[in-house]
């Protein structure tokens, strides 16, 4: 199993320590000596609607109340076996087949945990995963390494981003019940993201939002204005003169979705579908495509439309 580096749910910090790290085991080990590890569970069920399925949410009232989850949270609670004590963990160099680390927050979520497992497949990237403190998420398959971390907390998130080459935001709101859960999370939790990623010299910044975002009459803001901080979210991070790429994902799907990837130009009218193994494809080429460098697109799936590789999707988009 790789040896190191990605946020979503699973292994806790050292000693309960926000922010202290170490390898996550391959899903057939239970434990190696002065590692605190636990059995990672077998995939969940498919993750509930996140912020990007703008029609279904607003379809149902109650979900704008009651949302439990978020696609930074888009699996369902499971239990796992307890962990041993451990020693602080120092993540070792990435191998000489995975030469780049990329740590992922929100990576229990549906985009997410797609993004450590479509990652891990390729072999070319060492996966950290990043949860929530008391996180009771599984632990994200894909995962390489798990760290601890709050991005509300400001001095969690450094050392969670240490050594990592790219680092993907996927993360939202999971309780609505909060009036300033989408501040807290869309808005200055990818603001404190952005600067430790500064600080640590993480220059390569991939941000998934939503469609819908610069249209402040949009019904989905009346749950806080969440589309609103996101929006401002998008805007710290074109500021940050970081090298990155926002997604705006539209409706999205846990099942195959007919029809091939689309990208709209950005500000589209928010609608269509597209499954959520897709939009981690779009992530994941643009970590690396040159053609996608400071650029915004909105993704959905359309029928009758040929597909194209994506580094012509986004080579189209200006």
């Amino acid at each position: 199993a790789a040896a190191a580096a990605a946020v979503g749910g699973g292994v806790r910090s050292c000693r309960g320590r926000p922010g202290h790290y170490h390898s996550c085991p391959p899903p057939h080990v239970s434990h190696v000596r002065g590692v605190r590890r636990r059995q990672v569970p077998p995939p969940g069920a498919a993750g509930v609607p996140g912020f990007g399925d703008s029609v279904s949410l607003l379809g149902r009232k109650s979900s704008l109340v009651k949302a439990a989850s978020s696609e930074s949270e888009g699996t369902s609670p499971s239990s796992s076996s307890p962990m041993s004590e451990t020693e602080d963990f120092t993540p070792s160099e990435p191998t000489a087949e995975k030469k780049h680390r990329v740590v992922i927050l929100g990576s229990a979520g549906g985009v997410g945990k797609l993004c450590a497992d479509q990652l891990n497949a390729s072999g070319e990237w060492t996966v950290r995963a990043a949860i929530r403190p008391n996180s009771d998420k599984p632990t994200p398959t894909g995962a390489d390494e798990v760290v601890t971390c709050d991005v509300y907390e400001y001095e969690t998130l450094p050392p969670a981003l240490k050594d990592c080459d790219a680092c993907i935001i996927a993360v939202g709101t999971t309780n609505f019940m909060d009036p300033l859960g989408p501040f807290k999370n869309e808005y200055q939790g990818t603001k404190n993201v952005i600067a430790a990623a500064k600080q640590q010299g993480v220059t390569n910044v991939v941000l998934v939002t939503s469609m819908g975002v610069e249209d402040i009459l949009y019904p989905l803001n009346l749950a806080w204005g969440v589309l609103f901080w996101k929006k401002l979210a998008e805007e710290e991070l074109q500021r940050s003169g970081l090298r990155h790429v926002i997604v705006r994902p539209g409706g999205l799907s846990n099942d195959a979705v007919s029809g091939a990837v689309v990208f709209k130009r950005r500000g589209s009218t928010p609608g269509g579908r597209v499954s959520r193994a897709n939009v981690a494809r779009v992530v994941i080429e643009a970590l690396t495509c040159e053609n996608a460098d400071n650029k915004i697109v909105e993704v959905v799936q359309e029928e009758g439309v040929t597909e194209k590789p994506l580094s012509d999707l986004f080579e189209s988009i200006d």
